[in-house]
């Protein structure tokens, strides 16, 4: 059972990094609808290349959490640090997610609480993975 999670969650991070391309092909529009800031966004109505680096430089990591995740499901061999990262990237996707919490003690906009939802669904799939295969990476 543990592969068809893995996959998913790999899958949930190659989604990710396509949605970061996406953002990079539509330009500024798309930062400013997927909250990007205006900082980024008035850069990218400008022409920088700024947004477009720095948002490649965040599909990669995405692609890498896709790699991770595909070499515990069995796909590709094992990479640096396994264990580590394995629940590192998960707990990142955690803890993005439970900023939906904050929504108790502060103003969320409507994207923010739909992207941590997402988040902290990517998350709890991720961990389910880790969880599932913890026993195998104990001596990792």
């Amino acid at each position: 059972m543990e592969k068809p999670i893995l996959i998913t969650a790999a899958l949930f991070s190659i989604a990710v990094a396509i949605l970061h391309i996406y953002v990079i092909y539509a330009g500024a529009p798309a930062y400013r609808a997927f909250g990007a800031g205006e900082q980024l966004t008035s850069l990218a109505e400008k022409g920088s290349w700024l947004p477009t680096v720095v948002t490649s430089g965040i599909t990669a990591v995405f692609f890498i959490f896709a790699a991770y995740y595909l070499a515990a499901a069995g796909f590709l061999p094992e990479l640096p640090f396994f264990r580590f990262v394995l629940i590192g990237i998960a707990a990142i996707y955690t803890l993005r997610g439970a900023m939906v919490v904050a929504v108790v003690f502060m103003k969320l906009s409507p994207f923010e609480i739909g992207s941590s939802l997402v988040s902290l669904v990517i998350g709890l799939v991720h961990c389910a993975g880790v969880a599932m295969i913890w026993p195998t990476l104990a001596n990792k």
